[in-house]
């Protein structure tokens, strides 16, 4: 029993540094450690992850806004179509496959990875779309992510920075902020329908959600002290690593 709790501590303690630094939640690492190194049902493991993202979010987001990296407008824009994907999401995850969930993530990953690793830093920063029709298919792409990433437990921020750095012209420390930053707001509605729905293990959250606090409040740290261009590399090798994961999990 200690053992598994120090596991799940030391999982929270490297999904927050990860998430805190990238500003992305920490799902990516949560779900594929619980369910391959510790052994969890998948089931249990993605509301667990939901649930470790709020708290990384909220925790490496302090950071951030002490910096001003976070977006206050953009982030209220897209956040409430994120949480209303994210209530989507986590109503369907009974009924959509897995399987092609993770497919349809997989190739978004490398289609995003394929336009950020085009992306300069030098960019004009508009203060918020750029045009009305622009905004909505933002907004729209904000809902899909939101759906995606309660669906598969990792929050979306994978995706939505990606859209902030690309589409928007937020620098990429401030994308990372405010995504930091609405990820946690948005992604709460979500682990609240898994609450009500009595699918969040209690066995693995609490020590989960404190090494979470730890290595959120770390990573959020070094992610303000972080040089974009690195940021950007480490972003690029990440989507896709997991658009690789994502496509050989639903194809096998």
């Amino acid at each position: 029993m200690i053992q598994s709790e120090l596991a799940y501590l030391f999982c929270g303690v490297l999904a927050g540094l990860l998430g805190g630094y990238l500003g992305i939640g920490g799902g990516i690492v949560v779900v594929p450690y619980l369910t391959m190194l510790a052994g969890v049902d998948m089931k249990a493991a993605i509301p667990a992850s939901v649930t470790a993202i709020v708290v990384n979010s909220l925790s490496s987001s302090t950071e951030y806004i002490k910096k001003g990296m976070v977006d206050f407008e953009l982030a209220v824009s897209l956040g409430v179509f994120m949480t209303l994907g994210n209530i989507a999401g986590s109503l369907l995850s009974p009924i959509v496959p897995l399987s092609v969930t993770q497919f349809l993530f997989g190739l978004t990953l490398l289609y995003t990875a394929y336009t950020f690793s085009r992306k300069s830093e030098t960019v004009t920063i508009p203060n918020s779309a750029t045009s009305h029709k622009l905004y909505w298919v933002i907004m729209i792409a904000a809902f899909g992510t939101g759906t995606l990433g309660a669906l598969i437990g990792v929050g979306g921020g994978i995706i939505i920075i990606p859209l902030m750095f690309v589409v928007f012209g937020l620098p990429l420390a401030t994308a990372r902020g405010t995504s930091s930053f609405l990820i946690g707001v948005s992604t709460s509605v979500a682990v609240a329908v898994y609450l009500l729905s009595d699918q969040i293990d209690m066995n693995i959250v609490p020590p989960l959600l404190v090494g979470t606090i730890i290595g959120g409040k770390a990573g959020g740290y070094l992610g303000t002290l972080a040089r974009p261009k690195a940021v950007q590399m480490l972003f690029v090798l990440l989507l896709l690593y997991l658009a690789g994961r994502f496509i050989y999990q639903a194809v096998i």
